[in-house]
């Protein structure tokens, strides 16, 4: 057992430390705009425009032309395109590459509630780029996207409180909000929830939950698959036969639950 649990640990370590510096959410390819209840508005419209030339729907893709629709509507107000926007600045794709303008245009759109600017916003600050580097005021950050039930600031916010920064650490926080992020299908959460459970961090040690977590896990992140197998071998028939059933429940859990949330 000792030996599967050093494999676990290496086949894991970089996913693990690495998480809470997780690179920034890309913008859907969907665009999100307000109710059918209205008319849309002029920003609505220029955000509408910028997505389809962002993601060359209809029209030659044109990232420069879609930073200015993005621009006109942000400039009224519109978190969609605030959004990307600062996605757009962030990566240098149509302007000019700004950190600083990225940070600015995610804390516009996180100052109004959206959850995944909150997270962008969070990650920004808690590697440094564009704004100080603030481990408090990412946690901040993180903790409102996360009571929004962004899964990915859950994971983030778990990490932080796992490796104490910003927050003093706290195992039981972080394997609460890890695990939340691994229930609303996060790939990354869930295999972190399975290396807490091989190595008994917060919850004893459990080699058929964390086969299970990595299971459902390996669906999105394939090199989990090697470290889920190394454990397989320490484990009995029996206990690989109720890891794989657990993983069939929990799949369809978190199917349901993203469903409900659509």
């Amino acid at each position: 057992m000792q030996q599967a649990r050093l494999l676990c640990l290496v086949g894991l370590l970089t996913l693990f430390d690495a998480i809470a510096d997780v690179p920034t959410r890309p913008p859907p390819s969907d665009a999100r705009v307000l109710g059918s209840e209205r008319q849309p508005s002029q920003a609505d419209q220029d955000y509408l425009r910028g997505v389809q030339l962002a993601h060359g729907e209809g029209v030659p893709q044109d990232y420069t032309q879609a930073a200015e629709c993005y621009l006109s509507a942000a400039k009224k107000g519109h978190v969609g395109a605030q959004y990307n926007l600062a996605y757009l600045y962030e990566h240098g794709l149509g302007v000019a590459r700004d950190f600083k303008q990225a940070a600015a245009w995610y804390r516009k759109a996180a100052l109004q509630g959206d959850a995944e600017a909150q997270n962008n916003l969070g990650v920004l600050c808690a590697t440094g780029r564009g704004v100080p580097h603030k481990d408090v005021e990412a946690v901040h950050w993180y903790r409102l996207a996360a009571d929004q039930s962004d899964a990915e600031a859950m994971s983030n916010l778990g990490m932080m409180y796992l490796q104490g920064r910003g927050v003093k650490a706290d195992l039981i926080q972080a394997f609460q909000w890890i695990r939340k992020a691994a229930e609303n299908g996060y790939a990354a959460a869930q295999n972190n929830l399975a290396l807490m459970y091989a190595n008994g961090q917060a919850v004893a040690q459990d080699y058929v939950w964390a086969y299970a977590w990595l299971d459902i896990a390996a669906d999105k992140l394939s090199a989990c698959t090697q470290v889920r197998d190394q454990i397989a071998k320490e484990m009995t028939p029996e206990q690989i036969q109720r890891a794989q059933t657990r993983a069939e429940i929990k799949r369809t859990e978190i199917f349901q639950r993203a469903n409900k949330t659509k």
